[in-house]
């Protein structure tokens, strides 16, 4: 398939009433044999253009007249458009004016309803995946639940608070939170796992769940829960840190 540079789709109203000249009508030809998109809107243009000229009653023009428009077109004759005496525009003239409009119109209304679905697409997607990363937390909340050497620790802080499910022999946790604070989107949660001797390990970034009124996260463990001797929670930027930058806001000693 030969590459695209962009969609020739706002020459396409141009091009189903002709009005392009040859290079250009070429070039969107050229486009159209590769792009499925803007064969597409090609038909609904057309569709538009062939219903307007059908919807018109069919009139017979005057003998005089391909002789007046021989005149018009002439080499060097100024453009214009015909009209009858008396100053009332020519029914081609008119005709020619509407279908101009009604395929802007459609142009218009198709960019709309185009941009509308990819925002629902979007929108969608996003839900699905917000769904199943909440189904995989609480599938493994459950599974720990029923290890015979699962672990419970308080967590706590100023305003939020909560607990955090482990079993020492796995590298998972379950964090649980009730109360965490307001983040603008340049900030996030960041989650940390302490070693004996002091270093901190991150452990996700997470935010805040605003469907449900605790925050469950899965917390991710390079080593088994007993290689650990607490874990801590603070705000950074969005993207996370190596290391801890921001204010605390949860703590808990395992």
């Amino acid at each position: 398939m030969k590459a695209r540079t962009r969609h020739v789709e706002p020459e396409l109203g141009a091009y189903v009433l002709g009005a392009l000249d040859e290079q250009e009508s070429a070039r969107v030809e050229a486009h159209l044999r590769d792009c499925a998109s803007c064969r597409r809107a090609r038909t609904d243009y057309q569709s538009v253009a062939d219903g307007l000229l059908h919807s018109l009653r069919s009139v017979r023009p005057p003998a005089s007249l391909r002789s007046r428009l021989r005149q018009r077109i002439r080499p060097g004759a100024p453009a214009s458009v015909y009209t009858r005496p008396g100053g009332r525009p020519n029914a081609y003239a008119v005709l020619s004016v509407a279908l101009a409009l009604a395929v802007v119109a459609l142009g218009v209304f198709t960019w709309q309803t185009q941009n509308s679905l990819r925002l629902i697409e979007s929108r969608f997607e996003s839900a699905q995946a917000a769904s199943s990363q909440q189904a995989q937390v609480d599938s493994v909340s459950l599974a720990l639940l029923t290890y015979p050497g699962r672990q419970v620790a308080l967590v706590t802080g100023d305003q939020a608070y909560g607990t955090v499910l482990f079993e020492p022999h796995l590298p998972m946790a379950v964090l649980n939170a009730w109360g965490l604070p307001d983040l603008d989107k340049s900030h996030i949660f960041q989650a940390w796992l302490v070693r004996p001797d002091g270093e901190r390990v991150s452990a996700g970034v997470f935010v805040r769940d605003e469907g449900s009124p605790f925050t469950r996260v899965l917390l991710e463990m390079p080593e088994p829960a007993s290689q650990y001797v607490g874990l801590g929670v603070t705000v950074e930027p969005q993207g996370g840190t190596s290391t801890p930058t921001g204010t605390r806001i949860l703590q808990a000693d395992f």
